[in-house]
């Protein structure tokens, strides 16, 4: 006999407007075992968005009790059913809600950054919970550098991460087109099927209901109808009978390879990057005032700038490849490279300002038009080396040297 995970006796939820008292729940009894995957079923203003709210935790019922895991959690405060929905509840969302300059893997990472985990255990079950939804070679890219079923993946991934019970899905097909749906379909029936893990589902669309084991109709704050389906839709068989993809269909592979390269290439320049050539900036300035001292003896005013470009543009182009997955394109080193001079520019120019004794010896022997020109010229010619550095360091034929080593 199986177990039951979620019980509801009773419940009911009122809110008060304007207009008087809605009645968005009424009296509701549900009993949802472990293992199950049920589908809630019901036009706008059903109830159906409000009891799952309060599964959720989100919002506690009016009146009734609601048992999570043989946990009383319909009357707890804020803080004690926070706790429940991080240890004990998944949440996938219709528009993903993933946080857009950070990585799959940090994404999956924050709900146990919310536990206190450490660092490696979080990265090591963040980077499990990937690979089982797919995307094991995915996990360094944004999520402008993934398409929508790539995104409700790793939502996906983010609701697993902490090993819940229960997952509790919010239309997660809304955005998505018919094959993506049934990949994500595909996928939260087999973590059904082969984990154990309990699904409820909220959806509007019968075909996609028709992929539960059991589902529940509702209609003006009431269940209206609890129907056991004794073979359900098995998404993944449906997937297999549509038409392949256009680019799959044409052979083109390398056409989506491509496609997916050049969006990569438009995107942000992580902020990482900078902060990794400005660590690398100031080692290879101190390397070059250290070479001057020790091998040559004197001051070469250009030699810690030379070193300083040389080490940045190799710190930069390795970081953004560890946290792309491709070279900086073209246009991303020219950004890097003049976003990047002209602050370094700007903080040695006020560190000459700030001094009392090198600002009138340089005013003294040059106008202000000739020191302007010529720091000009040189944030030109700073720019243009750390440009060809990068482009050197960012070379696919590096990169390719570097894997066949590996």
């Amino acid at each position: 006999m199986s177990e039951p995970l979620i019980t509801l006796r009773g419940v009911s939820k009122d809110y008060v407007g304007g207009g008087g008292v809605v009645h968005a729940l009424r009296d509701l009894d549900l009993v949802i075992d472990k293992g199950e995957f049920c589908a809630i079923v019901g036009a706008s203003g059903s109830g159906k968005s409000t009891l799952m709210n309060i599964l959720g935790c989100l919002d506690r019922p009016t009146r009734g009790t609601y048992d999570l895991a043989d946990i009383e959690v319909g009357a707890r405060g804020n803080d004690p059913r926070a706790i429940v929905r991080n240890r004990l509840i998944g949440f996938i969302f219709q528009g993903f809600n993933l946080l857009p300059r950070t990585t799959a893997v940090e994404n999956v990472e924050l709900p146990l950054q919310y536990r206190g985990i450490g660092v490696r255990e979080r990265r090591a079950r963040a980077e499990r919970a990937l690979a089982a939804v797919g995307l094991a070679d995915r996990m360094d890219h944004t999520p402008n550098q993934l398409s929508g079923g790539q995104q409700q993946r790793v939502a996906i991934a983010r609701a697993l991460v902490s090993d819940p019970p229960l997952l509790l899905a919010d239309e997660p097909t809304g955005n998505l087109d018919t094959r993506t749906s049934l990949e994500v379909l595909a996928l939260l029936q087999r973590l059904n099927r082969e984990l154990g893990i309990t699904v409820v589902l909220v959806t509007h669309e019968q075909d996609i209901a028709a992929c539960a084991n059991r589902v529940m109709t509702f209609r003006d704050g009431r269940m209206v109808s609890d129907v056991r389906q004794e073979a359900p839709l098995d998404a993944a068989a449906e997937l297999a009978k549509l038409p392949p993809p256009d680019v799959a269909a044409s052979g083109d592979e390398e056409a989506a390879a491509a496609a997916h390269a050049a969006h990569a290439a438009r995107a942000p320049v992580p902020w990482i990057v900078y902060l990794a050539m400005t660590f690398g900036y100031i080692g290879g300035w101190l390397g070059g005032l250290l070479y001057n001292a020790t091998i040559l003896g004197q001051h070469v005013f250009w030699i810690p700038y030379l070193f300083g470009a040389v080490v940045d543009a190799w710190l930069g182009a390795r970081v953004f490849r560890s946290r792309v997955g491709q070279p900086m394109s073209p246009s991303q080193r020219l950004r890097v490279a003049l976003r990047f001079t002209l602050t370094v520019g700007a903080a040695h120019a006020l560190a000459m300002a700030r001094s009392s004794a090198a600002m009138p010896h340089i005013l003294e022997h040059r106008s202000a038009f000739v020191i302007f020109a010529t720091l000009l010229n040189a944030l030109a010619a700073l720019a243009l080396l750390r440009y060809l550095m990068l482009s050197a360091f960012s070379s696919k034929k590096r990169g390719v040297r570097r894997e066949a080593r590996a």
